[in-house]
């Protein structure tokens, strides 16, 4: 893996453990992504994971550098409320004497098991259960917008404004970013969209005046959503969590996992028929943001995920704008 040579070996992660009061036993490196590789370290009272944020990452990626205080910030609290979200242990600025040296950030958290769901199936019911979770978590007391602080004590978005916030979380999101609809790579790619996607340009920016904002965890795809026994396990990886409307999150689900999921998602997320009809509507109309935003991360370095994003929202837009009034 690139940048092995530059992060620490097996000696310096088990200080990090050792730091944090734990005993190490048996290292392994589980993988590296795009901010981070992780570590799996076998403890006295059960597995940890390990992650360093590599020195050297893609210029293209959003969510450079790595956001482990943020992470913190999120799993802390919800963690309270629900346990299938890891159990924080500690970061490179939170302990008083850093065995690195502050040479590279680092975390520790408890190991999430389970079974990534699309692996698993993609059972409905589980999807459920995530709605429950989601709910927890969008009711979590919360400021600002946009991605959060990378602070640990305090659950903040960055800025001030909501355009800001979502644009602090994508930088080119059509039509929070005032670009012409015109200018974008799916005026080219799927021409036959343009009317509809116009009629879409206004119900889409009332959302900038509704006073509604949560914490998102912004990366629903299978991998961070662990199933065993059938059931909801645990969620994981709130590195791109943001401050924003809390249908983005329901949005995210689906573009990931499919409206028949989302619908099963929503039924979990909330109690009330009339409500669910809502967040998904929400979900439907935010979708067709969220599709565009992926069509422009994918249209020149991608062309299977570009593929799937017109394929999705082709599907879309005739949903999101049947609930336009």
């Amino acid at each position: 893996m690139a940048g092995l040579d530059t992060l620490p070996d097996a000696p310096a992660i088990a200080r990090i453990v050792a730091a944090c009061g734990l005993e190490p036993h048996d290292l392994r490196v589980l993988g590296q992504g795009v901010t981070a590789i992780a570590w799996r370290v076998e403890t006295d009272e059960g597995a940890v994971v390990v992650r360093v944020e590599l020195p050297e990452r893609p210029l293209s990626t959003a969510n450079a550098p790595a956001r482990f205080d943020a992470q913190a910030a999120a799993v802390l609290r919800l963690r309270a409320l629900d346990e299938r979200v890891p159990r924080h242990i500690a970061t490179d600025r939170s302990i008083e004497a850093d065995p690195l040296a502050g040479r590279w950030h680092w975390s520790v958290d408890s190991y999430a098991s389970g079974t990534s769901f699309t692996e698993a199936g993609s059972p409905p019911e589980v999807a459920r259960d995530l709605g429950g979770l989601l709910a927890a978590l969008h009711a979590l007391p919360v400021e600002g917008f946009g991605m959060l602080e990378d602070r640990s004590e305090v659950l903040r978005g960055g800025e001030s404004g909501m355009t800001d916030g979502l644009l602090s979380r994508w930088a080119t999101l059509w039509p929070f970013d005032g670009s012409p609809l015109i200018a974008h790579p799916v005026a080219r790619l799927a021409p036959q969209h343009l009317e509809a996607l116009a009629r879409m340009r206004d119900p889409l920016l009332r959302y900038l005046a509704v006073p509604v904002a949560a914490v998102c965890h912004g990366d629903l795809h299978g991998e961070h959503i662990l199933v065993e026994d059938g059931r909801l396990a645990h969620v994981i990886d709130f590195g791109d969590a943001y401050v924003a409307h809390p249908s983005w999150d329901l949005a995210s689900f689906a573009h990931h996992n499919g409206w028949a999921l989302t619908e099963a998602l929503i039924e979990g997320y909330e109690p009330k028929r009339i409500l669910r009809e809502v967040r998904l509507a929400e979900a439907q109309q935010l979708a067709v943001a969220l599709a565009l935003q992926k069509v422009v991360k994918f249209h020149t370095r991608d062309e299977r995920r570009l593929a799937r994003m017109l394929t999705f929202l082709e599907e879309t837009l005739p949903l999101a704008l049947a609930t336009v009034r």
